[in-house]
């Protein structure tokens, strides 16, 4: 993976210059390695198919490092909030004890029945 990504910086910086090198209709920066009125970097003829073919290989290389960084890259499987750290939840305000009143009762109820005697032992 470190390897992939510094040849794709390097190719990137690589395409960068070769651009800015290209001679475009108007003259440009590949004008001023070939002398005067000359429309390539090494001379009359030949040199604008040397820099227009690096160009396009350096191109193909830089696609194909794109595509695989983007395919060994790690996928975002959840989200940035579940990497914090839980927070402990403040204490709640608790009201003051009181004592509970009893359960109203009806007259229908019942109170539980003594448990039954058993026979002592002789």
């Amino acid at each position: 993976m470190v390897i992939i990504t510094v040849l794709h910086v390097v190719v990137c910086l690589l395409l960068i210059a070769l651009v800015l090198l290209q001679d475009p209709k108007s003259g440009g920066a590949g004008g001023v390695f070939g002398g005067g009125g000359s429309n390539s970097l090494m001379g009359a003829t030949g040199a604008v198919t040397f820099l227009t073919k690096l160009t396009r290989y350096s191109a193909i290389v830089f696609g194909v490092t794109c595509i695989l960084l983007s395919l060994f890259s790690k996928p975002n499987v959840g989200s940035v909030l579940d990497t914090v750290p839980a927070q402990a939840a403040p204490p709640a305000a608790t009201a003051p004890a009181t004592e509970a009143a009893p359960a109203p009762t009806s007259g229908t109820e019942t109170a539980p029945a003594a448990p039954a005697e058993q026979p002592a032992a002789k």
